[in-house]
């Protein structure tokens, strides 16, 4: 399981959360944003979209009452991209 845009692997609980959902390891994913810039797709063509599922990231940053670095969750949804292409614009 890749990120279509990026090519990066999603790992540990990413990947089992996917998995857990049906899909395998050829399927790819992307966010809505990197969605949107897929030629030929707009978010008036995705409306309505579902996404396939919510991931978690871990983003380091500064605890702003202590100054020390904390490991903080970023949630963010993705969509499968075989369902995103096919709305394409023809």
């Amino acid at each position: 399981m890749i990120n279509a845009i990026t090519g990066n692997e999603y790992t540990g609980q990413n990947e089992q959360t996917l998995m857990s959902l049906g899909f395998d390891e050829t399927d790819s994913f992307l966010t809505f944003k990197q969605a949107i810039k897929v030629e030929g797709v707009s978010g008036k063509a995705l409306k309505g979209i579902k996404k396939a599922a919510s991931l978690v990231r871990y983003v380091n940053e500064e605890n702003k009452e202590t100054g020390k670095k904390e490991m903080k969750p970023r949630y963010f949804s993705v969509f499968n991209y075989k369902e995103v292409i096919s709305r394409r614009a023809a």
